[in-house]
């Protein structure tokens, strides 16, 4: 082998060894001028958008430096946090990655920053600040924290759903905060309430009757386009299952099936639906009241007249 070229090969070993250490160095002075460079709270010359958007590089790349969020950089990205939104109110990703990065360590923060940017009036169309605002209140602060995070709860979730009602996880989630106060009270219009599906049942049939007994779940006069009598029902199945023999609960369902869902054919028993002419439940095997058949010859209807014998009967679908 000519010796130029054993040259040319230690040459290449040696600039890439060089190449790999110099990386490695650049690496480590990134991360630590992240971790020291200290961000103002001021703009530069009235620049704020711009002044957050060099923050919000700063802060990507502090946290991307960071092994875990623990108590201790809590207050860090916090304050990072804090002065970005400050000069861009408006930067949505800095109130969802912000709050998210400290929701566990520090939940109290994350939902001040999340309810922050949904009541932003510009930023009306994020249904997932009111939505974050309102699962960490519910399920990652207690009632020492703040007494009343159910109630701060139930009013993000209701901005999440008028923002976005195609999410059914929403509207269960507020009934649930509701059904979380009523059992957390012990009682509802008076009466004992049982068990977690009971006081469930007790939240929907409420909001029902909030909302002037119609189809759908609003408020304040605004359809959430949820179809709240579903959800009845199977509130109804559920809290029956659950204590099928308790005089409150057997009350409160007696009640909803009155007011509610008095046009249905259900089944005495487990109240799921049956059809035209069934005899028995097809879930539980419980005998049913018939209906849709003709008055003569007992064929299933069609229409006003049998289809069989052709007596008018009086035919409702």
């Amino acid at each position: 082998m000519k010796k130029t070229v054993v040259i040319h090969i230690i040459v290449m070993v040696i600039a890439v060894l060089a190449g790999g250490f110099l990386a490695s160095s650049l690496i480590d002075s990134q991360a630590e001028l992240s971790r020291n460079v200290k961000i103002s709270n001021s703009a530069l010359g009235g620049f704020n958008k711009f002044a957050a958007d060099v923050q919000w590089m700063f802060f990507v790349n502090y946290a991307g430096g960071l092994q875990s969020v623990e108590k201790e950089n809590v207050p860090e990205i916090y304050k990072r946090v804090k002065t970005i939104i400050g000069n861009d109110p408006n930067m949505q990703i800095a109130y969802e990655v912000g709050g998210m990065m400290f929701s566990v360590r520090d939940p109290k923060k994350a939902v001040e920053i999340f309810t922050k940017g949904a009541n932003n009036p510009n930023l009306k169309d994020n249904w997932k600040l009111p939505f974050l605002a309102a699962h960490i209140l519910q399920n990652n602060i207690t009632d020492e924290d703040d007494p009343d995070r159910l109630e701060k709860a139930i009013k993000m979730y209701r901005l999440a759903i008028v923002r976005n009602n195609s999410m059914p996880y929403f509207a269960n989630a507020m009934m649930r905060a509701k059904a979380q106060i009523i059992k957390k009270r012990g009682s509802w219009n008076g009466k004992p309430v049982v068990n977690d599906r009971h006081a469930y049942l007790c939240a929907l049939y409420d909001e029902w009757r909030k909302g002037g007994g119609g189809d759908e779940m609003e408020t304040s006069g605004q359809s959430f386009g949820i179809d709240i009598k579903p959800m009845l029902l199977d509130a109804a199945q559920k809290a029956k299952a659950s204590a099928p023999t308790n005089k409150d609960v057997l009350n409160t369902i007696d009640m909803v099936m009155k007011k509610v869902l008095e046009d249905q054919h259900l089944c005495a028993k487990c109240l799921t639906a049956y059809g035209p002419g069934d005899k028995f439940c097809t879930k539980c095997g419980n005998g049913v009241q018939v209906y849709g058949v003709c008055s003569k010859c007992g064929n299933v209807l069609k229409g006003e007249f049998c289809a069989v014998c052709g007596t008018k009967n009086n035919y409702k679908k």
